[in-house]
């Protein structure tokens, strides 16, 4: 088959490409999961990088001829702790995830065992399907299907997070991981807080800031990584980069081991 430009290629294709663009430059994208990527990111997603197995980690590959790609992997998690302001020493990070909700069940499995239990905000008061989310008439997310899970909620006559109730729910719960994070909780959290209802439990507190990690990355919203345990984000909305998930992870206790070996051999 020869190597054509997608145009002449598939031209059925191409006109919905054009069509998709032109949608979006002439449209108000409002979608707070959504974010337009630079174009460099989309040369390099769209670059021979698209062609190459790197199973396993830098210098650990199943593989062969990934010489360059871990050069480049090293370099992402270089720069993904630099942009956070992160101790190598104190902070793993791993960069293999294919988005947010992988990242997030990569830090369940690493973290928990089967059945065991966690907590987070319920989907239907601002919080992410993959933070336990179920209904009366079904488990929705493989995450409440897997772990024992249940859900906090906003107090209904203010819409915020009552951190009371919650430290109240958690002691009757017990649950051993904690989610701070959200999708459209519009406000900004108190991560002490959080650990120190965590930790009243003996849990691990888990921040997926997905939705708002440029803002951390920038200094204008709070910083999770002051109190949590581990953070998870994805990387194409507010940092603007290529369609992934990315979890950090403090290395005391062999947290960052647990994470990287939940990413790759387990899923």
């Amino acid at each position: 088959m020869p190597d054509l430009p997608v145009e002449e290629m598939d031209p059925e294709l191409t006109q919905l490409i054009y069509a998709e663009q032109k949608r979006q430059f002439r449209g108000i994208e409002l979608i707070a999961s959504e974010n337009f990527a630079y174009k460099h990111v989309m040369q390099v997603s769209g670059s021979c990088l698209m062609n190459k197995y790197a199973e396993g980690y830098p210098n650990a590959r199943y593989y062969g001829g990934n010489e360059f790609i871990d050069q480049i992997e090293d370099l992402c998690r270089k720069r993904a702790l630099a942009l956070y302001k992160l101790e190598p020493n104190v902070w793993g990070v791993n960069v293999q995830s294919l988005s947010g909700s992988p990242a997030n069940f990569a830090v369940y499995t690493g973290l928990l065992a089967p059945g065991e239990k966690l907590m987070g905000l319920d989907l239907t008061n601002g919080g992410h399907l993959t933070h336990g989310f179920y209904s009366p008439q079904k488990k929705v997310s493989a995450t409440s299907l897997f772990w024992e899970s249940q859900q906090y909620k906003v107090d209904p006559s203010t819409g915020l997070i009552d951190y009371d109730k919650l430290a109240a729910q958690a002691a009757e719960f017990r649950p051993k991981l904690l989610i701070a994070g959200y999708s459209a909780y519009p406000r900004d959290l108190d991560y002490k807080r959080f650990r120190e209802i965590a930790d009243s439990v003996g849990a691990y507190l888990l921040t997926d800031m997905a939705h708002y990690s440029g803002l951390v990355a920038a200094g204008e919203f709070n910083n999770p990584f002051e109190h949590s345990h581990v953070v998870s984000s994805t990387t194409h909305k507010s940092l603007r980069g290529p369609r992934a998930g990315i979890i950090f992870s403090r290395k005391e206790g062999g947290l960052n081991e647990k994470i990287d070996t939940a990413v790759f051999p387990m899923l």
